[in-house]
């Protein structure tokens, strides 16, 4: 493994280790661009060992295959979650106590799906370590 991708796996590691990696709710829109900037940087690491290490491919892939499915459900998640906050604000008392359960579900799903992307990112890290102890192929 080169040098500079043990260093980003363990940047990476470190980051998405710590269960309270994702930004508050209302950040995570804003941050969302920086989360897909370390999750590209990975993307890379997986090209240059996908090259080494051609028999697994097909495993990079599919791990990398979730990760940006995973990345942009949670998005997705965050973009309605906040949008309905914003309306929330304009709705009645009693209109909000009738959405109340339905505004829990919407922020269960995005935590959710924060929780499967930072999985799916350690696996993956874990993954790509456990293919540096074999000898490149050629």
């Amino acid at each position: 493994m080169r040098a500079i991708d043990a260093k980003i796996l363990e940047e990476l590691e470190m980051l998405y280790g710590d269960k309270d990696c994702f930004s508050s709710i209302h950040d995570w829109l804003g941050t969302a661009e920086t989360y897909w900037t370390k999750i590209e940087r990975l993307l890379l690491i997986t090209d240059h060992t996908k090259n080494h290490y051609p028999s697994t491919t097909k495993e990079i892939s599919t791990y990398n295959k979730r990760i940006i499915d995973l990345f942009h459900q949670t998005k997705n998640y965050a973009g309605e979650w906040d949008s309905k906050q914003m309306e929330k604000t304009k709705f009645s008392t009693k209109d909000y106590s009738e959405d109340t359960a339905k505004n829990w579900d919407d922020l269960d799903q995005l935590n959710a799906s924060q929780e499967k992307l930072r999985n799916a990112i350690l696996d993956l890290v874990e993954f790509l370590y456990s293919i540096n102890s074999k000898p490149y192929s050629d």
